[in-house]
C-alpha cells in the first residue's frame, strides 16, 4: 500500500463526547398504561387458518394467532 514502510498515515483527530446526564431518558415515549410496547419472542403457531391477503396486509400478519391489536 505504501511504497516506503516509513510512510504511515497520520491518525485522524478524535473529539471526546461530552458527558451526558443519564438520569433522564433520551427520546420520547408517551405514557400508555397497560400497553405492551414490544414482545421479545414469537409464539409457536401451527399452519391453520390464515387471513385473506387484504386483511393480512392490514394487520401485518397472515396468521391470526400472531395478531395482537396495538391501539395507539
Amino acid at each position: 500500500m505504501y511504497r516506503n514502510s516509513d510512510q504511515k498515515p497520520e491518525p485522524k483527530s478524535t473529539q471526546a463526547v461530552p458527558y451526558q446526564d443519564q438520569s433522564q431518558p433520551i427520546g420520547y415515549c408517551p405514557p400508555s398504561p397497560g400497553m405492551e410496547l414490544a414482545r421479545a419472542y414469537v409464539p409457536i403457531q401451527r399452519l391453520g387458518q390464515v387471513y385473506p391477503p387484504g386483511k393480512a396486509l392490514e394487520v401485518g400478519t397472515m396468521f391470526p394467532e400472531l395478531y395482537r391489536p396495538y391501539h395507539y
